[in-house]
């Protein structure tokens, strides 16, 4: 049963998650109209693939580094079937980029309640946040979940505040010289910012409707629930529990905002929503909603594929 074997750390688990992504990169080639496979072509892919394995294996790091979840892998078993529900997100260089920061910046803020090194944990999400924005726009979002997360500090000082400002600047300073000695110009800063976009057409398709109704079912449910049961937890770990929660609702928000809407965008919430339907069934006394949580996940993509994809 997926429950037992998922609900163990192995690294053939890891393996089997690699895997997957796997077949989410090469189902990726039959949802897109590619007339000659060249090796550039493979690579590009490949490099994707390898993006999207390191984003898998740091979301594992940050889980077991903060105890966001018991010891299992059911998260990256989440995260890694999401992104093969959705293969268009391996034909979306910038949104895995600004992905992998905000993974990295959501590890500077879950490692906040240690209380150690807190202005540079802040000063490092701010960046990684502000990176991600350069491939993403909206991942400027991602900020809020700083913002509340400095005001949640125990130790607060009012300058704290000033710290992700700080954080943009280095950023756009090194953006800036970038673009000028590269482009002698700054007209990039003009395309930077997208306009307000609500076309969700691309929905519309059943390969991305059917698994992104059972995204935002499972969003619903699973926040609501959070709120609920958050006043039960004990105060240490209300803050991380609380935190998960945000960044899954800004994730969703950066994928509502999203100028383009391909599907690739839902890699925003990915990550999040992995990390509390794992906290889900793991409170979960029903062993068979568990098990059929996970063998949806499981069977989807590869149904999907033969559907749509062949």
């Amino acid at each position: 049963m997926l429950t037992n074997f998922f609900g163990k750390s192995n690294p053939i688990n890891v393996i089997i998650c690699g895997i997957y992504l796997l077949f989410g990169m090469v189902a990726s080639y039959y949802y897109t109209t590619v007339e000659n496979v060249s090796g550039l072509l493979v690579l590009n892919k490949a490099g994707m693939w390898l993006l999207l394995l390191f984003t898998l294996l740091l979301l594992d790091f940050v889980i077991r580094k903060n105890s966001l979840t018991q010891i299992n892998t059911y998260a990256i078993f989440l995260f890694a079937t999401s992104v093969a529900l959705f293969p268009i997100i391996f034909e979306q260089r910038d949104v895995i980029a600004s992905n992998v920061f905000v993974v990295l910046g959501l590890r500077r803020l879950a490692s906040l309640p240690s209380e150690r090194n807190i202005e540079k944990k802040l000063f490092d999400a701010s960046l990684y946040f502000a990176l991600a924005s350069l491939f993403h726009f909206w991942s400027l979002l991602f900020f809020i979940p700083l913002f509340w997360a400095i005001l949640k500090i125990p130790s607060n000082h009012f300058r704290m505040l000033f710290i992700p400002f700080m954080g943009v600047l280095a950023v756009a300073l090194l953006a800036i010289a970038y673009h000028l000695v590269r482009h002698d110009s700054l007209s990039w800063f003009a395309t930077w910012r997208p306009q307000l976009a609500y076309d969700f057409s691309a929905y519309n398709r059943s390969v991305l409707l059917i698994p992104a109704t059972i995204l935002g079912t499972l969003i619903v449910w699973i926040v609501t629930v959070r709120l609920i049961r958050v006043s039960a937890l004990a105060r240490k770990l209300q803050r991380n529990y609380r935190l998960l929660t945000l960044m899954l609702v800004v994730g969703f928000g950066v994928a509502i905002f999203s100028e383009v809407k391909t599907g690739a965008e839902t890699l925003f919430l990915m990550a999040p929503l992995a990390v509390v339907t794992t906290n889900y069934i793991e409170k979960t006394k029903d062993f068979w909603f568990q098990e059929v949580l996970l063998w949806v996940f499981m069977v989807l993509p590869i149904v999907l594929f033969f559907l749509f994809g062949l």
